[in-house]
């Protein structure tokens, strides 16, 4: 169906697609999760909106696939492949979700839809905010048995590149105008502590520090404040529960292939018409800053290169 239509006139579709007691609908615009529906509850799991102004103004980082690279990388540069690559900076001097390259920001192509499954496309242009290489993008969205949202991306860049592509979406179990009344759980040992402008600034235990979050405690807003990455590995593993998030008696596992998770908590939302702290994004990625951190996992792909991601939400009552 018709969403709503871009100002230069193309039409965003919704494509809602259900498997047994679990939907969810996806925007043609930014591969946007816009609206997950679990039978029996009268709220979305997912904050969205049903209006695609908002998804081009203050909501354009609520549910989205972002590619090339999400998250910041410092001074708006990167070195690839022996070369340096001036990027566009958007946030101070630095560059957070692509700039304008994001395919947050791009209109997306239906491959393929069934009753259950979803496959959606998107060229990014050699050069756009600097990052080098045309690059090819493919999700792939299905519901399976027991509730479980899956999602599968692929990129292909015809240069050496750097990929970094997560889906962006906030959660909110409850229906509840903040994330008051949450648990939350992530089998993380270490984060990335970070400076005034949010940027990883070292490795760091998290036993004793506010950010211990190995046994599932209660989500307090601003205790401690949330824009970190959870280092879950030193690279690319099988899929495994990573996270575990709990709102009434609701229940949210997410299990990903990723070496890391970026949580944020909506601190900001009130500029959306919400109330501050309205969700918990939960990113699976690399970890941010990669190109300038030795001991980072590494983001960069070669010319002909194939980069992959695995993410499963698994929903129960």
């Amino acid at each position: 169906m018709i969403f709503g239509t871009l100002p230069d006139g193309r039409n965003v579709e919704r494509v809602t697609i259900t498997n047994g007691d679990l939907s969810a609908s996806i925007l043609t615009y930014g591969a946007i999760l816009q609206d997950v529906r679990l039978k029996g509850v009268n709220h979305s799991l997912t904050i969205g909106s049903e209006n695609l102004d908002d998804y081009l103004t203050t909501m354009a980082h609520f549910g989205p696939i972002i590619a090339p690279v999400g998250n910041r990388i410092a001074g708006a540069r990167a070195r690839i492949a022996g070369i340096e690559h001036m990027l566009t900076p958007n946030q101070g001097r630095h560059i957070l979700h692509s700039a304008e390259a994001g395919s947050q920001r791009k209109l997306w192509t239906i491959e393929d839809q069934t009753e259950d499954t979803v496959t959606l496309s998107v060229r990014l242009p050699d050069g756009e905010a600097g990052f080098p290489g045309n690059q090819y993008v493919m999700v792939h969205f299905a519901i399976m048995a027991d509730n479980v949202l899956r999602l599968e991306v692929t990129a292909k860049t015809d240069e050496d590149s750097i990929i970094n592509i997560c889906n962006h979406s906030y959660w909110n179990l409850t229906g509840a105008p903040n994330i008051v009344g949450h648990q939350l759980q992530i089998r993380a040992d270490e984060y990335l502590p970070t400076d005034d402008d949010n940027l990883p600034t070292h490795i760091e235990r998290v036993e004793d520090t506010p950010y211990d979050f190995r046994s599932l405690r209660d989500v307090i807003p601003g205790e401690p404040d949330l824009d970190h990455n959870f280092c879950l590995s030193r690279g690319r593993t099988d899929l495994r529960d990573v996270l575990t998030f709990k709102g009434g008696d609701l229940t949210m596992v997410m299990a990903t292939d990723m070496p890391g998770i970026q949580v944020y908590d909506a601190r900001g939302s009130s500029k959306t018409g919400r109330a501050d702290y309205a969700g918990l994004a939960f990113e699976p990625q690399f970890w941010p800053n990669a190109p300038h951190e030795a001991r980072f996992p590494k983001i960069n792909v070669p010319a002909g290169g194939v980069w992959t991601q695995e993410v499963e939400w698994r929903f129960s009552r």
